[in-house]
């Protein structure tokens, strides 16, 4: 079953993608409000995403097998350590079935922000997760402000800006969320 998910994977690459998510849920919409989500750190604790109402949360869905994900999770480390706790909070959400091997990647390359595993992919299909990496930024009030398929460049200016405009809760131009 894994292999053909790899195939799919590889096929998704050539696309512009890195996996793909048979069951799937309807994503969640700009706007509107993020259905409880609770996911597990490789110790098997929990954590509900409700907990951090009053920061923005920025949950991360990758694998360690999807060569976008492991090329811009430094970046993202980069841009994690440079935000106030206090306002802001990164999650990174593997999809790995093996908790070992996304625990020496973070050590391999120096991962420092929380990071929980979805073996399952059950916090994925209930976001509607299509490919790796994705990305949903929740807002303090607990709704979702931005969805991003694919690689991001975390640790530039201007991702800095969106994400403050985004805790902020300000829009873009058309009235939209960027």
């Amino acid at each position: 079953m894994r292999y053909l998910a790899i195939l799919i994977t590889c096929a998704a690459l050539l696309l512009g993608g890195c996996g793909d998510s048979p069951k799937t849920a309807a994503k969640p919409t700009e706007g509107a409000p993020m259905p409880s989500i609770t996911v597990t750190d490789f110790d098997g604790a929990t954590l509900n995403l409700d907990s951090q109402r009053g920061k923005l949360v920025v949950l991360h869905i990758w694998a360690t097998w999807c060569p976008p994900c492991r090329e811009e999770l430094p970046g993202l480390d980069r841009l994690a350590k440079s935000l106030d706790p206090n306002h802001y909070t990164v999650i990174g959400l593997s999809i790995d079935e093996d908790v070992n091997l996304v625990r020496e990647f973070n050590l391999k390359y120096g991962i420092s922000f929380a990071h929980y595993i979805d073996p399952e992919m059950k916090v994925a299909q209930q976001l509607g997760v299509t490919a790796t990496p994705e990305t949903f930024l929740i807002g303090p009030d607990g709704k979702l402000v931005r969805h991003m398929i694919g690689d991001q460049p975390w640790d530039t200016p201007g991702m800095r800006q969106v994400l403050e405009q985004a805790y902020n809760g300000q829009r873009g131009k058309s009235g939209a969320y960027w």
